[in-house]
């Protein structure tokens, strides 16, 4: 029995059109942000899907409203499906983390510790993944949306592609709204589509600029 699962980063914020990194802090989506979930559900909306689970942050619960909308469903909020917590890092631009936290931002980028006051790489591992085998195991042969974040998604993903914990992921997730899918039953999980935004169109390719792979 295969139970296929669709991974969907949120919308563009206002945050990722400057590059902070947002972690736990609660930020909406932008006019794009809406724009492009918009146009999720409508790509998604005769998909057979049975359930939609979403981060309780603000910018994936408004990601996953439309599509509830389209298909009938009630969004079910999971605070296991929330960004990594970015404690000090949060708010800061790239340049900023470079300039106040300089060793601390290279370890975290190189090595996968947590940021200060945050969560490393293996405490989103855990918390990300044990929340995807409970939605598995509830829903067997059924088709679940997920819609989380870049950073939750990418170490989710890197663990079904047995990539090493801690260590860069060789693939982006920076299209906001990108949609992967992983297939899974007794056997173990594949990855069958990454970050695909084709449903943008126009929409991805006029912001293509503006996207950032923050976190």
């Amino acid at each position: 029995m295969i139970t296929t699962v669709l991974l969907i980063r949120h919308g563009q914020t206002d945050w990722n059109k400057i590059g902070r990194w947002q972690g736990h802090t609660d930020i909406p989506l932008n006019d794009r942000g809406h724009q492009q979930a918009r146009l999720l559900a409508h790509r998604l909306a005769t998909w057979p899907i049975s359930v939609i689970y979403t981060s309780d942050l603000k910018r994936a619960v408004q990601t996953a409203d439309p599509l509830g909308a389209k298909l009938g469903l009630v969004p079910i909020k999971e605070p296991a499906l929330r960004e990594r917590n970015g404690g000090f890092f949060q708010g800061l631009t790239r340049e900023e983390l470079q300039a106040r936290f300089g060793e601390e931002w290279r370890r975290v980028r190189q090595d996968g510790l947590a940021p200060p006051n945050g969560e490393s790489d293996l405490d989103l591992a855990m918390r990300v993944e044990a929340a995807f085998q409970q939605m598995v195991n509830r829903h067997k042969g059924d088709m679940i949306a997920m819609i989380s974040h870049g950073g939750a998604l990418k170490v989710l993903i890197s663990h079904i592609l047995g990539l090493p914990l801690g260590q860069p992921a060789p693939f982006s997730l920076s299209g906001n709204t990108g949609l992967s899918i992983v297939k899974t039953n007794e056997n173990g999980s594949i990855l069958t589509l990454l970050n695909d935004v084709s449903h943008l169109e126009n929409d991805y390719i006029e912001g293509l600029s503006d996207l950032r792979d923050i976190q």
